[in-house]
């Protein structure tokens, strides 16, 4: 009960820092349609400055491609954006002006005109090719960049399949190597593999199984009949997938979990770091409901942003999976969302695409989110002085943004201005951080000052162990000699 009360009034208090954050000087204005705020290295929400705000909200009217019907995901690729517009069946290849250059809708199979089935990802390599789930149609569409076909891959043949398998891919993803991941509709053993032929290798990236302790216990009291009975423990299911330039895979969960957030190694190992703690969206939970994110895309500089698709919010994480900023919200405001399903990056802008409102909201950067963002790429690519310039303008307008203290830190560090990181890993509350800056700091102070100590210590000590020495067998028995000879004179 006491547990009860105290997350009843964490909710409480969050809540109302959010309300109160809409009318405190610097963190929200009139224009924008939701509170800025981040989390503390304690999880305590704090009120921040907005890092994006809306600048566009873009239905089919507006881009020149008729009504939009269901769309469900959207892909950037050299700044031409793909837009799947699923209850259309149709791909539409927009322009950076957001205008229409090219619309893809049927295509020569063989010979026979061939088309889509509710299709539900897409997926652009860099040389424009696109690789759709045609979700319907039970296969993945590859096609050239002008949308001619190339090839389909269909349900796999493997004998650890089992017999009653059904194919419906749901999210395509493609590495450098040509090989192809689907998320299927359904499937709990992880991404299904395909090599550049489109023959099933393998199951990649499986989650673990989630389960809860107390059932856990239950279920070994139980008896056989009462375990038959219970709700079985099964693998959480990922639901969506994006390729970072590294070439890793990240990949979200279907199910709420302890880690909604993977990046996916090439042997299907989970490399995502986790500083403080696992990325898992909002922390206290304020509406009831835990995040649960519809996708992921990847920056050029190691952060990522995830999609939480039960508040409309988006997270952004550097590449330690530390919280950089929040921004968006579910509502009926500009800038708000319905059912948000796809987001992606198209140069610092970020594109939000909604399937009940059958729109794109394009978000641009704020003056504290292009800092942020500076710094943290200048940070990335090891150019800290720039860096430290950066995060001294976010604390401008956030003097209580931890991540600022601890980017400096990092910049002190390296110089070599070890107290002063001391003091900022402090205000950023960096205990790892601050160990290593005070024994490089301990280390400095020992070199410095060991000459002078040792230069007077040591002769000090000599002095003192061979003074007793010395006055025992050559002072004392002298000045005896000398006493002795003055007292017969």
């Amino acid at each position: 009960m006491t547990t009860l009360r105290r997350n009843k009034a964490a909710r409480i208090a969050t809540a109302s820092l959010l309300a109160s954050a809409l009318f405190m000087p610097g963190m929200a204005t009139a224009k924008d349609p939701y509170p800025g705020y981040t989390y503390s290295s304690l999880d305590r929400p704090l009120a921040a400055p907005n890092a994006y705000t809306p600048e566009r909200m873009l239905d089919g009217a507006a881009l020149g491609t008729g009504s939009l019907r269901n769309p469900n995901d959207l892909f950037v690729r050299d700044n031409r954006i793909y837009l799947l517009d699923s209850g259309n069946n149709r791909i539409l290849m927009l322009s950076e002006q957001y205008r229409l250059l090219t619309e893809i809708k049927t295509f020569r199979n063989g010979d026979k005109d061939d088309g889509f089935n509710n299709p539900q990802g897409l997926f652009v390599t860099e040389d424009n090719h696109i690789y759709v789930a045609d979700t319907d149609n039970k296969r993945v569409v590859h096609l050239d960049g002008a949308g001619r076909f190339l090839q389909e891959i269909h349900s796999p043949k493997s004998e650890i399949l089992p017999a009653n398998f059904q194919f419906a891919p749901a999210k395509v993803g493609v590495d450098r190597a040509q090989r192809v991941y689907t998320v299927g509709r359904g499937v709990v053993e992880g991404l299904i593999e395909f090599d550049s032929d489109g023959q099933f290798s393998t199951f990649m990236g499986a989650p673990k199984v989630r389960f809860d302790p107390i059932d856990l216990v239950w279920k070994r009291l139980s008896t056989k009949a009462q375990r038959d009975k219970m709700v079985q423990f099964v693998p959480t299911e990922f639901n969506n997938v994006d390729m970072d330039d590294s070439g890793f895979l990240f990949v979200t969960t279907q199910t709420k979990s302890s880690a909604p957030i993977q990046r996916l190694n090439p042997t299907g190992l989970n490399v995502l770091r986790a500083v403080d703690s696992a990325p898992i969206g909002d922390l206290n939970h304020l509406f009831g409901d835990e995040s649960m994110f519809a996708d992921i895309a990847s920056g050029l500089n190691g952060s990522y942003s995830a999609l939480d698709m039960t508040k409309g919010r988006i997270f952004t994480y550097d590449e330690d999976g530390r919280l950089l900023y929040i921004f968006g919200m579910s509502g009926q405001q500009v800038g708000n969302f319905g059912t948000p399903v796809a987001i992606d990056y198209m140069g610092d802008k970020v594109l939000v695409l909604d399937r009940e409102r059958a729109n794109i909201t394009v978000f641009k950067p704020t003056l504290f989110g292009a800092a942020v963002n500076r710094a943290v790429d200048y940070q990335y690519k090891g150019r800290m002085d720039e860096a430290k310039a950066e995060w001294e303008k976010t604390l401008k307008l956030n003097a209580n943004y931890e991540l600022a203290y601890v980017g400096i830190g990092k910049s002190q560090l390296r110089n070599g201005d070890y107290s002063a990181a001391m003091r900022n890993f402090k205000l950023g509350s960096d205990r790892d951080y601050y160990s290593k800056a005070f024994q490089m700091e301990r280390k400095r102070l020992a070199r410095l000052y060991f000459a002078p100590v040792m230069s007077v210590a040591v002769p000090l000590l000599l002095l003192l162990w061979l003074g007793p020495k010395a006055w025992r067998r050559w002072l004392k028995p002298r000045l005896r000699k000398e006493a002795f000879h003055v007292d017969r004179s």
